[in-house]
């Protein structure tokens, strides 16, 4: 018994672990952006391996026909200048911050313009670098 709880702690410590990936490791996001100029967050799920540098973000489906805008934001709330147009399928560079420092935890800002009248769901995967 005490084996078997041993190897539990031991896998979900891992687990807690891995949650947050280093920010060379791409993690997937899914979020919803909303209408009218609105916003959209993904959890903080990468960790900047490296201060000031570009992130990258790969777009699986933006909902609809629609674009939306993209930037890095670290928790303290800096956050990168806007990547302009993400849609189906489309890779983007993420610029970085001065104020985004190795080992901030980092986040994606998703907008959309202000005639989108509807809610847009987004998805894909990131990495901050």
């Amino acid at each position: 018994m005490k084996k078997k709880l041993a190897a539990i702690v031991g896998v979900m410590s891992i687990a807690a672990a891995v949650s947050v990936s280093a920010g060379t490791t791409y993690s997937s996001y899914s979020t919803t952006v909303g209408a009218f100029n609105g916003d959209g967050y993904t959890s903080y799920s990468q960790t900047k391996t490296t201060s000031g540098a570009n992130g990258y973000v790969k777009s699986s489906t933006v909902g609809g026909n629609y674009v939306v805008d993209v930037r890095m934001q670290d928790a303290q709330g800096n956050s990168g200048d806007w990547a302009r147009n993400l849609g189906d399928g489309d890779g983007l560079v993420l610029d970085g911050h001065i104020n985004h420092i190795k080992g901030d935890a980092m986040r994606l800002h998703f907008s959309n313009d202000f005639d989108t009248s509807v809610n847009v769901q987004v998805s894909g995967s990131w990495k901050s670098n």
